[in-house]
């Protein structure tokens, strides 16, 4: 079936940390423009200029790029996932090559809102989607809440 996602077999720590399915199945968006606050494009900075990426950012799959385009929505890198009453955190992800391949958005204490490309949206711990396709949540930001 097209678009079929196997969540043990690409999340193997859902096992232990179930996902929760939050939305049903779009192209609309994936994870970087959900946890950007846009769900309506899909944010990528692949050479073909396929998919949408500021300008102003470099058009290149690194964590700097990453870090500055949250940066652009008021986003600064911070220690850790730590739950902070009047912050937004996001998380990016990295592989093993230290390259971006997913984010997610902060919901509360012990969970966070992603995107899973293609698929549905869900509500996770960040030990669910690590050690998976999407390698480990490495780069934490955090903003002042918006009212």
């Amino acid at each position: 079936m097209k678009n079929q996602l196997s969540i043990p077999e690409h999340f193997p720590n859902t096992k232990i940390e179930p996902l929760i399915i939050t939305s049903p199945i779009t192209n609309d968006y994936n994870c970087i423009a959900w946890a950007f606050g846009c769900s309506n494009l899909w944010f990528w900075p692949d050479s073909e200029g396929l998919y949408f990426w500021p300008k102003e950012i470099p058009r290149e799959c690194t964590k700097e790029a990453f870090i500055k385009l949250y940066e652009l929505i008021g986003y600064e890198v911070c220690f850790d996932e730590s739950f902070e009453e009047g912050k937004e955190k996001v998380v990016i992800y990295l592989n093993s090559n230290e390259e971006p391949t997913h984010a997610a958005k902060q919901i509360d204490n012990n969970f966070w809102s992603s995107k899973l490309g293609p698929h549905n949206d869900v509500s996770h711990s960040l030990f669910a989607l690590e050690d998976g396709v999407y390698g480990n949540a490495r780069i934490f930001m955090k903003r002042d809440r918006k009212s």
